[in-house]
């Protein structure tokens, strides 16, 4: 069961994963925290372009302080070798006891196996803490993953925006779409009170930011 420690530690990872929104394309904005004795070690998210990951952020500031400590993490680490080796491992090699994660990664290469691995390795995973925020956090990036395309958003401000879609016209919209989420694009902000806004909100191809839950600190 989930402590007020947990929730306070798994707070702060989500609100270091906010703060990156709109930076980190193609990869999803993630937070990290470690901790030990109920003290924070040390933290990261996500860097701008999407590399280092994390976790990644995160051992390199802890060094050997990592050993013993609890991981929160927004998503569920990676277990595949990209550029970088997986952040699984890499909290295992560190000598992480446990790992609080979020929410699963539903990318293809990971959804699950970043738990399995971890649990292989004898570390306790506990997940679901804060799993409605971090499902709010990644829900476009996970519209990409099922769908190919960005989730627009009609909205004022330009903060936490990977990149912004001018009006186009409808025989264009699909290719443009495509052509978007191809480049890593997830989170695609559009101007609001717009004929193209509001067609598109009404299609339901876009959406009205809601502020409360999108804000980005």
């Amino acid at each position: 069961m989930a402590s007020v420690a947990d929730r306070r530690f798994m707070g702060l990872a989500l609100a270091l994963a906010r703060g990156q929104l709109g930076r980190t394309a193609p990869n999803p904005a993630v937070g990290c925290v470690l901790v030990k004795d109920g003290q924070i070690v040390a933290n990261g998210a996500t860097a701008d372009g999407g590399r280092p990951h994390a976790e990644r952020v995160a051992l390199t500031h802890a060094e050997a302080m990592a050993r013993g400590c609890t991981a929160y993490v927004t998503l569920e680490p990676c277990a595949h070798y990209g550029r970088t080796p997986p952040c699984a491992l890499g909290l295992i090699e560190a000598g992480i006891a446990r790992v609080v994660i979020a929410c699963l990664d539903r990318y293809h290469e990971v959804a699950g196996r970043g738990i399995a691995m971890l649990e292989a390795a004898g570390i306790e995973v506990v997940t679901g803490l804060g799993e409605a925020d971090a499902q709010a956090l990644y829900e476009a990036f996970f519209h990409r993953l099922e769908t190919g395309t960005p989730l627009l958003f009609a909205d004022s401000r330009t903060a936490g925006y990977e990149t912004a879609l001018d009006p186009v016209p409808v025989s264009e919209r699909d290719t443009t779409l495509k052509q978007l989420g191809e480049q890593g694009f997830s989170r695609v902000r559009i101007a609001p009170d717009t004929k193209f806004a509001r067609d598109l909100v009404a299609r339901g191809l876009a959406r009205q930011a809601e502020h409360s839950r999108d804000t980005v600190y």
